[in-house]
């Protein structure tokens, strides 16, 4: 029965989307207590025109909400009452399980690591999302979360990123990781990406050594590592290049009669459902020491449904403990101890 805070003020198009995605959600899941925290006025209003009162959706009051585009730190030192400050705070507490947010992501990065602190013998905490494959859905972890990455940072989030797809997304399944190079040969790459690559071929994982980018989309690996600045460049060219391969395709099949026809809708249908990012809803934010989920700042109902329900399973699953208890093992061996 996983507790989940909400920063109902966060995303392009708060707090409106933010509650009726929540409502939907809490609706499905009755058993899952839903935290909507914000303005409470605006999130109570929002809550009437969804419908009668749900026993599992409560409300905290947050005066403060933090803009998409304000400074994060100074916005975090400046408004210590903000919906994403408080409901960091609820996990910190132990008054909620997960927080969820499609607000400013550099202000949520920065109240969750360090409101919650990282995991025991974890260096730098990352950010985990998944991209479609022609063999279904990968995770591909740093995407943001730290774009000054050292190898024993990459190699855990690898042990990271296992964890999280054989417990979040196939159970148990055993998964292949793969390191983004500029080659697939073992000294291809820079010097970050040689010692990462050392470091991994000490693991208890089944590394299957560099990947270039096309091969990423193949599928040939399951987990694929990289720095952060290369994560986030991955994941918006991935986004961009989906809507636009999506607008090409039914713009050609419009122009070739085919826009009406039964059986090309439901294949369009398909295939936006296996690209699109808001069947996943959002990132976990892997190595605090709770369970945080980011969404996209554009965020519409189904992406908050499906962030929601990500940290719900993350919870469930007991990834974090997981996670300590794989890297007790993996640090070790890697000499963690004396590693900045």
């Amino acid at each position: 029965m996983p507790r989940i805070a909400i920063d109902a003020m966060g995303g392009d198009h708060a707090p409106g989307v933010v509650v009726r995605g929540a409502y939907k959600s809490a609706t499905e899941h009755a058993d899952w207590p839903h935290i909507l925290v914000g303005d409470e006025a605006a999130v109570r209003r929002e809550l009437e025109a969804c419908g009668a009162p749900l026993p599992n959706i409560s409300v905290v009051h947050a005066p403060e909400a933090v803009g998409m585009h304000e400074h994060a730190v100074e916005a975090l030192r400046s408004k210590k009452q903000s919906s994403i400050a408080i409901s960091v705070g609820m996990v910190k507490q132990g008054h909620a399980d997960a927080v969820l947010s499609a607000g400013n992501t550099g202000a949520f990065v920065a109240s969750a690591t360090l409101g919650l602190r990282l995991l025991p013998g974890v260096k730098r905490a990352g950010i985990l999302t998944t991209l479609p494959t022609l063999r279904g859905r990968i995770v591909i972890m740093d995407v943001g979360a730290n774009v000054e990455a050292k190898p024993l940072h990459l190699m855990q989030y690898a042990v990271m990123a296992d964890k999280f797809y054989r417990s979040v997304i196939h159970d148990g399944k055993a998964c292949k990781v793969g390191l983004i190079s500029v080659g697939s040969e073992e000294g291809k790459g820079n010097a970050l990406t040689k010692e990462t690559h050392a470091l991994l071929q000490q693991c208890e994982l089944d590394f299957k050594g560099n990947v270039e980018g096309h091969e990423i989309y193949e599928g040939q690996c399951e987990i694929v590592v990289c720095d952060g600045m290369v994560g986030n460049i991955i994941l918006k060219m991935s986004e961009g290049l989906s809507e636009i391969l999506i607008k090409m395709f039914v713009g050609h099949a419009t122009r070739n009669g085919l826009a009406d026809e039964p059986r090309f809708k439901a294949t369009v249908g398909d295939m936006i459902k296996a690209v699109d990012w808001r069947e996943v809803g959002g990132a976990a934010l892997l190595g605090v020491n709770g369970v945080v989920v980011i969404a996209h700042g554009r965020s519409d109902e189904r992406a908050i449904i499906s962030g929601i329900r990500t940290a719900a399973f993350c919870c469930d699953s007991k990834m974090n403990e997981k996670i300590v208890d794989a890297l007790k093992l993996e640090n070790s061996k890697a000499g963690a101890a004396t590693e900045a």
